[in-house]
């Protein structure tokens, strides 16, 4: 990260990035909140990241730690998605007992939505939302990842459904916030859901949610998952 840091002129930038580095845990976080504000040099930092950091992710963190004074934080964790983890905690709960506003989250989703989704399409897609979520209220399942005093930077509400004697697992909504999108949060969510509908004998789960930016199925491809079906705009 140092050589990210070393290319940057905003001097302004530079002392608000190296501030979030004193965090500790929850460096990420603290980082990707400083840039959100920075367009053009987040960016920049998500092309370096894709190249670099993911190899010196362990090193790099140490070594800025280091940099400032700091503590090294000693062993890190082996790879890149376990640090992940480690820094964004998963949660999961009820549909009746949610900690926040999930009508809001559909809404935004919805508006997102409207970059690749007709606005009928995206509207209807909303209310079949909701009405799942009303009819599972009860049953469904939230998982999610909070951030204190904030809606979650991450979410995927969905229920175990029976059908003439058979069950499947049906993942009906799913968002990430803009600025933690690169992380791979959806996949862990779905991974835990997915994990959760085995541990009850369900083998099988669904994601129906066109809310999804239709590159996550690139995502979903790369890790062995199959895609059923497809829709067409006409």
């Amino acid at each position: 990260m140092e050589g990210f840091c070393a290319r940057l002129v905003n001097l302004e930038l530079k002392r608000a990035l190296l501030k979030a580095l004193s965090h500790g845990k929850g460096v990420f976080k603290a980082f990707r909140q400083v840039l959100s504000a920075y367009p053009q040099e987040d960016l920049q930092y998500r092309e370096y990241k894709n190249a670099i950091l993911r190899r010196h992710i362990e090193s790099w963190i140490d070594d800025m730690r280091e940099s400032l004074g700091l503590a090294r934080l000693g062993l890190e964790p082996e790879d890149y998605e376990e640090l992940v983890e480690e820094e964004f905690t998963v949660e999961n709960g009820t549909l009746d007992k949610v900690p926040f506003n999930l009508g809001r989250l559909v809404d935004e989703a919805q508006a997102e939505a409207l970059e690749w989704l007709p606005p009928a399409a995206a509207l209807l897609e909303k209310a079949e939302t909701m009405e799942f979520m009303e009819a599972h209220r009860s049953s469904g399942f939230i998982y999610y990842v909070a951030e204190a005093g904030n809606p979650p930077i991450a979410t995927a509400v969905g229920a175990i459904v029976q059908i003439e004697g058979r069950s499947i697992g049906i993942v009906r909504f799913i968002s990430v916030s803009r600025d933690f999108r690169d992380l791979g949060l959806e996949a862990r969510l779905l991974e835990r859901i997915n994990e959760q509908c085995k541990d009850v004998g369900v083998s099988q789960t669904i994601v129906r949610c066109l809310f999804i930016k239709p590159a996550f199925a690139e995502l979903m491809a790369a890790k062995g998952y199959r895609v059923l079906g497809t829709q067409f705009l006409l």
